[in-house]
């Protein structure tokens, strides 16, 4: 039985990642941790009824690790506190999920992957769009060479900021909390499917700003990958695009993908036009239920619990966290100096 702690008890937390790691076999959630004690109290009596199998409340997080110490730990917190609380729980010998941003720099995130190296422990990044079954089936697509050599992406996510989804977070608008707003919450999302699909960054162009909201940090971006392959591609996020949409499309040497137009819909075409074999549109759409919007996170789960037990690869792990964030500082560095920003960063 793993025992699992949470660090965290906010939207993402209570909606998402409690409930799929809870729902992994041979695992245990055994405390939960926030600052509002009552806000972890109830998340708590969600996971059990039963006063006897119910996770222990704590308001201190180095309490917690002290007094349960847990195999694992699922840091959810604002970003700020990622890479405290993660060097903290590997440095006492638990494994790692930790929510992305991983953190809202690439020092940070370098000295966690440093910590989890010397621990010998998991780190894995919680950017469960890897595990969607349209991201999957493009995946597939370009491994197999069915659009033959990719050259060019564009992905794009938005919505209309956590004041949806997430109205009583206000750290996600406060500049030192949340270290980044759109670009870092939502871009580094599809920067991690971008690097994933194509390879490995050379250099970022980019652009950042705070255009129809009335908070901290940015609520638009958009930035230019440039591929070690020699690829190109965009992405962009916003926090302020109603109706949502996150969409991407790939071309190829031999074909295209485009899926998100509209939301859950894919076509991976031939470059006459006609379905890529063993990639129509029917067949990759019955590889999975719309309905189930837990399914990615479930997915996340069951694998940063089988990369502790040896039974699988971590993914995406620190390493990959790392490449999103500094892809995502770059941007940022990009926009503050109107320079093109080389990869990986001096510091």
């Amino acid at each position: 039985m793993i025992r699992i702690a949470i660090a965290g008890a906010g939207a993402i937390a209570e909606r998402a990642h409690i409930p799929a790691l809870a729902s992994v076999a041979d695992t245990q959630i055994v405390a939960i941790q926030s600052r509002t004690v009552e806000k972890a109290e109830r998340v708590a009596r969600a996971v059990s009824q039963d006063d006897a199998h119910r996770p222990k409340v704590y308001s201190n997080f180095d309490e917690m690790l002290a007094r349960e110490r847990p195999d694992a730990v699922g840091i959810f917190t604002p970003n700020n506190l990622h890479c405290e609380f993660t060097v903290k729980a590997l440095n006492a010998g638990a494994h790692v999920l930790v929510e992305k941003p991983m953190a809202p720099i690439a020092a940070e995130a370098r000295k966690m992957v440093d910590a989890a190296t010397k621990a010998n422990r998991v780190l894995m990044v919680a950017m469960q769009l890897r595990f969607g079954a349209i991201e999957r089936a493009i995946k597939d697509a370009l491994t197999t060479g069915a659009i033959g050599t990719p050259n060019f992406i564009r992905a794009r996510l938005s919505h209309g900021g956590p004041q949806l989804w997430a109205p009583r977070q206000k750290w996600f608008t406060t500049a030192s909390e949340a270290g980044g707003g759109a670009m870092l919450d939502l871009g580094v999302h599809v920067a991690d499917l971008a690097i994933w699909f194509m390879g490995e960054i050379d250099s970022v162009s980019g652009q950042v700003g705070t255009l129809a909201k009335q908070i901290e940090v940015d609520d638009t971006g958009a930035m230019v990958m440039h591929f070690k392959s020699g690829a190109i591609g965009v992405v962009e996020a916003s926090w302020s695009s109603m109706p949502p949409l996150s969409a991407i499309e790939i071309y190829g040497s031999e074909g295209r993908v485009m899926a998100g137009y509209p939301r859950n819909d894919i076509s991976i075409l031939t470059a006459d036009g006609s379905p890529a074999p063993g990639f129509a549109r029917e067949d990759v759409m019955s590889r999975f239920d719309p309905r189930d919007m837990l399914a990615p996170s479930r997915a996340l789960a069951e694998n940063f619990v089988g990369a502790i037990q040896g039974r699988m690869k971590p993914s995406p792990d620190g390493i990959d966290g790392l490449r999103a964030v500094e892809a995502i500082e770059a941007c940022y560095r990009s926009s503050w100096t109107g320079s093109r920003i080389k990869l990986p960063l001096d510091s």
